[in-house]
Parts: C-alpha cells; sequence; structure tokens
C-alpha cells in the first residue's frame, strides 16, 4: 500500500503534537515555577559573619533581644527625618535603632547625628531616591541585596524588627513584637500586608497580587523576625534565586521572584508556613486555608490592616480606611503606622505625604508632629 495522506494519519499526528505541546508546557512550569524553590530549608548558605564592632552594636541595641533596624541611603534621609519626628510623640527611643547605611553619605550623615549605623561597603548602592517616581532596575537591585543582610543579621541569634524609612507611627514599632516570652514562642514573623483591598471587603485568599493560597501578600516594609534555623533558611533560598545565573532562573527571578517582597511571598506558600492568630479583620479561623501540617514550619502573624495601613489603602481607599479607623476605635484600639509604599507613579511620597498630613518637617526642617 503507497504511503500518502489519510485522515487517520493526520489526526495521529495531530494528537502526537497536541501530547508534546502538553509535555513541554509541564516542563516549562516545573523548570521556571516548581524547580527553583524545590530544595530543603536545610540548606542554609553560610553567614559571612557579623564584624565584632558592630555585633558589640547590635547587642547594646537590642531590646529584648530584638534589634530595630531602619535602612537608608542619602536620598531617603528627609524620610528618616518624617520618621524620627513622628517617634518622638511616641513611647519609642529613636536612640535604640541601629540604621542600616546603605551609602557613606548616610553613615556620615547619621553618625555626626549620634545615631548607631551599620553598614557593609560590599554590598552595591546608590544615593539618591530610587523610588521617587515608580521602581526603578537601582531600586530593585538593592532588594535583591537585602536578603544577605537579613541572613547575616539572623545568624547572630538576634530577632529584627525592620522598618523602612517611609514610615509614620502614632504607637511605639515595638507593640507590633510578641509580648511574650510564650507569644514568642508561638510565632516566627509577624507582618505587614501589601494587599491592595481591605479583607473586610476582599476575600485575603484571593487576592490579586497573590503568590499562592496559604499566605496573603505580605510587605517587607514593616516586620518582626525570630532568629532561627528556619528564617534564616528564608533568606538563604531567596538568594540562591537572586545569584544564580543560569538562564531558566534568571527567567524565573525576573518574572516570579522580582525582589525580597514578592519572593518572600513565594517561599511562604510553598506550604512551610501558615497564618496564627490574632488574625486581622476580615480573616475569620473559618476561611483559613488547609495547610499539611507535616510540612508546616514557620507561624506567621499578619498585622491589621487599619492599625497598620499600607500606602495603597491609605491613599487610594481612604472612605473604607475611615470607617475601618472609627470601628477600631470604637473597640479600644487605635492606629499604630501608615507605611508610604503607595504607587510613585501616581503622587510622589513626599507630595501624597503632605497631601495626607503625615509630612511632619515644615519648610524650615523643625518637626511639627503634636505629642
Amino acid at each position: 500500500m503507497a504511503h500518502g495522506w489519510s485522515p487517520a494519519l493526520l489526526f495521529a499526528r495531530r494528537h502526537r503534537l497536541k501530547v508534546g505541546t502538553v509535555a513541554i508546557l509541564i516542563c516549562v512550569v516545573y523548570f521556571f515555577y516548581l524547580a527553583p524553590i524545590a530544595k530543603s530549608s536545610t540548606s542554609i548558605q553560610p553567614s559571612r559573619g557579623i564584624p565584632t564592632p558592630d555585633l558589640q552594636t547590635f547587642k547594646s541595641h537590642a531590646i529584648n533581644n530584638t534589634v530595630v533596624i531602619v535602612p537608608v541611603n542619602t536620598g531617603m534621609l528627609h524620610l528618616v527625618e518624617n520618621l524620627l519626628c513622628s517617634l518622638s510623640a511616641t513611647s519609642f527611643d529613636p536612640n535604640s535603632i541601629v540604621f542600616w547605611a546603605l551609602d557613606e553619605g548616610a553613615q556620615a550623615t547619621l553618625r555626626g547625628r549620634g545615631f548607631a549605623t551599620y553598614r557593609d561597603a560590599s554590598l552595591w548602592a546608590e544615593s539618591g531616591n530610587l523610588n521617587a517616581h515608580g521602581n526603578s532596575p537601582a531600586y530593585h537591585r538593592m532588594m535583591r541585596q537585602r536578603p544577605r543582610f537579613y541572613m547575616d543579621f539572623l545568624s547572630t541569634g538576634h530577632d529584627l524588627l525592620m522598618i523602612d524609612a517611609d514610615l509614620v507611627f502614632w504607637q511605639s514599632p515595638l507593640v507590633i513584637m510578641p509580648q511574650n516570652d510564650t507569644d514568642r514562642e508561638a510565632v516566627d514573623m509577624v507582618y505587614s500586608t501589601d494587599a491592595r483591598e481591605f479583607y473586610t471587603s476582599h476575600d485575603a485568599f484571593h487576592d490579586e497580587y497573590r503568590r499562592g493560597s496559604l499566605v496573603p501578600p505580605i510587605c517587607n516594609g514593616l516586620f518582626w523576625m525570630k532568629s532561627n534555623n528556619e528564617t534564616i533558611s528564608l533568606w538563604s533560598e531567596m538568594l540562591q534565586v537572586f545569584e544564580d545565573s543560569s538562564w531558566m532562573t534568571k527567567i524565573y527571578r525576573d518574572r516570579v521572584f522580582q525582589d525580597d517582597q514578592r519572593g518572600m511571598d513565594v517561599l511562604l506558600n510553598d506550604g512551610r508556613a501558615g497564618l496564627v492568630g490574632p488574625l486581622p479583620s476580615g480573616i475569620t479561623e473559618d476561611m483559613m486555608p488547609e495547610s499539611n501540617r507535616e510540612k508546616r514550619r514557620l507561624n506567621v502573624r499578619l498585622l491589621d490592616q487599619t492599625q497598620v495601613v499600607n500606602g495603597q489603602l491609605f491613599m487610594f481607599r481612604e472612605n473604607t480606611y475611615a470607617e475601618s479607623l472609627k470601628q477600631l476605635r470604637g473597640e479600644g484600639k487605635d492606629r499604630i503606622a501608615v507605611h508610604m509604599n503607595w504607587n510613585t507613579e501616581i503622587i510622589t511620597k513626599e507630595e501624597g505625604a503632605r497631601k495626607k498630613k503625615i509630612f511632619f518637617i515644615d519648610d524650615n526642617g523643625r518637626c511639627k508632629v503634636e505629642t
């Protein structure tokens, strides 16, 4: 019988083509999405170590083993002034802060004012305001170096309270930490959230920006983290993704991990972490997703969205925030902080802060916060 075209042969070829396409897609998903994070949390990169003088600085500034760290470069010093101004109206002592100076100018300025500083000159940095109008490539480059510091710092045995310079406080930042040994034993990390909607009106576990179903989007601008092997492992694994030079990991990094915050979202949603109470308004126990208890090793607490409000909600969900704040105060509670992490392509941090009356430094450089 002569070989030629037939409907059966054409159908068979099309079927093989479909099967082959599906197989390729499965491989792509595995290599780009699953393989890079399918690493054991017991594999921790060795810490480079913190120099002895800096270890002594951390030790002398620790509050119940927690060190308060504020990263800053020269372009962000005006935001630090505003942060310090807001803190002056609280019970918190700003001299407890260790400023992570990202460039020489910031370190010289802060040291000149008597503040404690830490600087790792081996890390790349720029002195300008890298987030003035959206996140620049230089901004993302700096964010991708943060895991190195976090890994080195947590390896000292100290816990970390991380505060971005573009925050404003109405209460001491220490109130977000576990307040006793029992609570500290039950919690590995406490995070502010990066959700673009309030949980009271949108399901926290179906967020548009989520990277998994177990933990809603977190924000690395304000968090407390306990020092243990599991938390150190998070940053170690993230650092491996950021430093891997293979083309597959590069595509995965650029499309999925992106920076330290989104990378943390990915890792916290791979099954190792789950939420613990008290839960923020809008999340109830019956909403909690099922997690593999055998795989779960990290307990995450989310801060209430009204008590610690992110910039997107504060700036673009004004009415809901006002209603939520009124309800919060009716319960005998109050706001703690606001983060100026709104979209700076729409309005800059400085313009937005003045519009919302949370920029407390006047034209003469004086602090005008109400005490």
